[in-house]
């Protein structure tokens, strides 16, 4: 009998070890999907950013209208970076718990980045094609 519950108790403990380290992989791997989206909208982000300096710089009659909508490019480009650098993907030397808590973290900082850089491509692109015509 006292054969089988050492058995047991070792399964259930290699078994939960399994189970941590997949929900650490799962959540880590869902922060890495919405970085990914972000980066999808990056190129979008950088071509506005780079129209709006060109009418910043060129064009005195909407320069300062202009310089609102870099400045949400700007700032949303900031937070982008500021994130990258900032990101630990390794998490060496944290408990499971640590983990999960710094990746739940992450992912709601990255969520929301994504929402202020689709925001800032939004209303820059609306600005643009307004300003072209």
């Amino acid at each position: 009998m006292k054969k089988y519950i050492g058995v047991i108790l070792a399964a259930t403990v290699l078994l939960g070890c399994s189970d941590t380290k997949k929900q650490e992989k799962l959540l880590l791997d869902s922060v890495i999907s919405v970085h990914d989206k972000v980066m999808a909208n990056d190129e979008s982000l950088m071509k506005n950013k780079m129209l709006l300096d060109s009418l910043v710089k060129n064009v005195p009659t909407v320069k300062d209208s202009a310089k609102v909508y870099l400045k949400l490019v700007d700032d949303a480009d900031s937070a982008m970076s500021d994130w990258m650098h900032k990101f630990d993907v390794e998490n060496k030397g944290k408990s499971h718990k640590e983990v999960i808590d710094y990746l739940s973290d992450q992912k709601k900082k990255i969520t929301a980045i994504d929402a202020q850089i689709n925001t800032a491509v939004t209303q820059s692109t609306k600005y643009l094609s307004q300003t072209k015509k």
